[in-house]
């Protein structure tokens, strides 16, 4: 058989791209995911055997794609989701040396700093029953963050 000239394009579906409401959305979502549950044809890493599709997802090897999926489906229904800690595990070590870990310890010195007792500089009260003048409880937080910068520098 020889080929007289370029294969033809496969034939071109045009489809519209109108944007619809995250109800709507969440709802076809909703129906996926719940489908996506029992038919391992509708799992992204399904595998094909001679009986047919097969989810090749385990407790120990989850599908990050539906995982995804469900955090999306929770953000379209209005629930604040933080960092999802299941990808800081995967993500690759930063050029700059810093890895997970170093991330950790800086996610846990931020909530111990949030966590730390007022100073007990500016709870001081004068004569008056007034709090420390405005200005100098700026000039001990410049100071501090000024030490505090100067003491990650170092260390």
């Amino acid at each position: 058989m020889s080929i007289n000239g370029p294969s033809p394009l496969p034939p071109t579906t045009l489809t519209s791209n109108t944007p619809i409401p995250q109800s709507t959305a969440s709802a076809y979502l909703s129906a996926y995911l719940d489908r996506a549950s029992t038919d391992p044809a509708l799992q992204p890493n399904a595998s094909i055997s001679e009986h047919g599709p097969v989810s090749r997802t385990t407790a120990s090897a989850p599908n990050l794609i539906l995982h995804n999926l469900k955090r999306v489906q929770a953000g379209l229904a209005g629930e604040v989701l933080g960092r999802d800690l299941t990808m800081i595990r995967m993500e690759p070590e930063p050029e700059n040396g810093e890895g997970v870990y170093e991330a950790g310890q800086e996610q846990e010195r931020v909530v111990e700093e949030k966590e730390k007792p007022v100073d007990m500089e500016m709870m001081e009260m004068d004569g008056e029953g007034e709090g420390v003048d405005k200005e100098e409880r700026k000039r001990k937080k410049k100071e501090r963050r000024l030490a505090e910068k100067k003491a990650k520098a170092r260390g």
